[in-house]
């Protein structure tokens, strides 16, 4: 009987055990609670909040568990239970972007009835968005709550972030627009009116875009205006005058052959007088004067009717003769035509030059007599009334000397003209002419002489002729800037730069381009703290200087205050300049680094506005 009675009692121990309650598992609790959650597909939020409730019973500092509990109470249409376990979730765990964009969302469902709520609601979706930055909903929802508390600063930036990331989400980039035009915020209104513009505009956008053009060319931010004007041109391709404001910039900015393109799509369309001058300075900057010829001529010949275009006809027109060396084609012109007080001063100076390129002596200086003092203040002139009387009044005695000097005048005038063309081949060995001919005096020679050897990359040839000059006029501010920034660019001699440069901003303290080079120079040095506040000052003096901007970020590189820097080098960007590209792709580098620095910090700062571009995106996406 004693082993009956054990047997007996070792089943009732293993019944009771299997009868007995297990102890509650939180991980299948969390699994029950949201099956019961709409997230999950259930129907019950309510046995959801029960469910998860035990779990926190179990298991307290479950930043999960207060998230799903808050969520249940959401869906139980409860949101203001929800909020002290959505703020428990992320004060738990402050890196979990799911808790952080539940409490931003929740607040902002809140501040829908409660408009007392709306500025926490905005604080916690600028959290949850630096968090989650390619979430759209996110920034939605930031955009309405900052109108409701009437930041149009912050709505402003919510709305073009969701506009980047939903190109074609119309409504994103009427909100920007409308908020930019309120505050006056030039870059969001480009960047909104350029993302209307890009499919189907509607006429108020096409007009709201062409003002800012003309807005954009006011202020000299010429590679934006063409953009704009082409964008516009794209809408309206038979719109003629478009074409002609998009060849103007390239004039501008001396991109003379798209110019010619645009140019020939203009006439194509409405062809006139205007175009064809235009047409003619482009040909002749490309050095094809014979074609230039042809259709000033045919401007000459047939009067515009608009003063500015008949004087610039016959002056450019007497310029291409006077480079082909076609002078007694010009010298007939220059008798023909009717005086105009505008420009007989500059026919009077090409009719000396043709008199000279003749050998013509004694014509040449009854001319030169007469415009010395008739016409003072043309540079020509201007510069004959510097040479000594004896070499002006060639006699037999002086006669030799007199030629050369007025060889060498008229070759320093034909100089200037390739200069103006930008033909500096043909500049410098204009000016290698004139210097055989007689010892230089003039430091303007000198300075152009310099230029040119610059510009042809031939940098330590430019030093040299500067030096020369430095010599003749040791005090010159032009000079003194010149050599030290050249000095600079070629890193020699940096502290005998910065001196020169000094005396030259003590002499033209309101010289932006000298200024420039102050901070520079400064930069070079590793003065970075004084430097900024010198290109500060630069800015202020030429604001349209791409050059400035881009000095200035360079020195807020260095002061590792990327966004500033960021922001210079977008604002050189609205201007054509020959290292454009280059500078667009070291500010792509830039703000690359500073997206990798906010990922990492995200509460740092705000996140960094994208370069404002035209969005390619061929998706229709007119709902979030």
């Amino acid at each position: 009987m004693p082993e009956r009675r054990r047997a007996v009692l070792a089943m009732l121990l293993v019944l009771a055990a299997l009868t007995a309650p297990a102890a509650e598992d939180p991980r299948a609790l969390l699994l029950q609670a949201r099956a019961l959650q709409f997230r999950g597909g259930g129907e019950d939020p309510k046995g959801a909040v029960v469910l998860y409730r035990k779990v926190i019973a179990l298991m307290p500092d479950s930043a999960e568990a207060h998230l799903r509990l808050s969520e249940s109470l959401q869906e139980a249409m409860d949101p203001e239970a929800a909020v002290a376990p959505a703020e428990k979730a992320v004060a738990l765990a402050p890196q979990n972007a799911e808790a952080q964009a539940h409490l931003g969302l929740l607040h902002y469902q809140r501040a829908q009835k409660n408009p007392e709520v709306a500025p926490l609601a905005a604080r916690a979706l600028r959290a949850a968005a630096a968090r989650l930055p390619q979430d759209p909903e996110l920034w939605a929802r930031l955009g309405e709550v900052c109108e409701q508390t009437k930041d149009s600063e912050g709505a402003l930036r919510a709305w073009l972030r969701l506009g980047r990331l939903r190109p074609s989400f119309t409504p994103a980039w009427e909100r920007a627009l409308i908020h930019s035009r309120a505050i006056q915020d030039y870059d969001g209104k480009r960047e909104a009116l350029l993302a209307l513009n890009a499919r189907n505009p509607e006429d108020r956008n096409l007009r709201l875009l062409e003002e800012l053009a003309r807005e954009q060319i006011k202020v000299g931010y010429l590679a934006h205006a063409e953009e704009s004007f082409l964008l516009l041109a794209r809408h309206l391709p038979t719109e003629a005058g478009l074409w002609e404001n998009v060849s103007l910039i390239r004039m501008q900015t001396a991109r003379y052959a798209e110019a010619l393109e645009t140019l020939a799509r203009a006439e194509a369309l409405k062809p006139g007088p205007t175009l064809t001058f235009h047409a003619a300075r482009a040909l002749m900057n490309l050095g094809r004067f014979a074609e230039a010829e042809a259709g000033l001529a045919a401007l000459v010949n047939a009067p515009a009717g608009v003063d500015w275009i008949e004087d610039g006809a016959q002056m450019l027109y007497a310029e291409s003769l006077l480079a082909q060396g076609r002078t007694e084609t010009l010298l007939n012109f220059l008798r023909l035509r009717p005086a105009s007080p505008r420009t007989d001063g500059e026919a009077l100076a090409f009719k000396a030059q043709a008199f000279i390129s003749q050998k013509d002596w004694r014509s040449a200086l009854a001319v030169i007599r007469e415009g010395v003092v008739s016409h003072p203040k043309n540079v020509f002139f201007r510069q004959a009334a510097r040479l000594p009387e004896p070499q002006l009044a060639y006699n037999l005695f002086s006669r030799r000397e007199a030629e050369a000097a007025l060889e060498q005048l008229h070759l320093e005038g034909l100089a200037a003209l390739w200069q103006e063309f930008g033909r500096w081949d043909k500049c410098l060995e204009t000016l290698e002419h004139a210097r055989r001919l007689a010892p230089v005096t003039s430091v303007d020679l000198l300075v152009m002489q310099s230029q040119a050897y610059d510009q042809l990359d031939r940098h330590a040839e430019a030093l040299v002729v500067l030096r020369e000059a430095q010599a003749l006029e040791p005090n010159n501010p032009l000079v003194q800037n010149n050599i030290g920034y050249l000095l600079l660019e070629q890193d020699q001699n940096l502290e005998e730069a910065a001196a020169l440069i000094e005396k030259s901003v003590k002499a033209t303290p309101n010289s932006g381009s000298v200024v420039d080079s102050l901070g520079w120079a400064q930069f070079k040095l590793g003065r970075f703290k004084e430097a900024e506040a010198t290109l500060r000052r630069a800015t202020e003096l030429t604001p349209y200087s791409p050059e400035v901007r881009k000095h200035l970020g360079e020195v807020l590189v260095k002061l590792e205050r990327l966004p500033e820097a960021a922001e210079q080098w977008e604002r050189a960007l609205a201007f054509v300049f020959p290292e454009r590209a280059a500078l667009a792709k070291r500010l792509s580098e830039l703000r690359a680094r500073i997206a990798r620095a906010h990922v990492a910090t995200p509460e740092a700062a705000e996140p960094t506005p994208a370069k404002t571009t035209v969005p390619d995106d061929d998706e229709d996406e007119d709902q979030l």
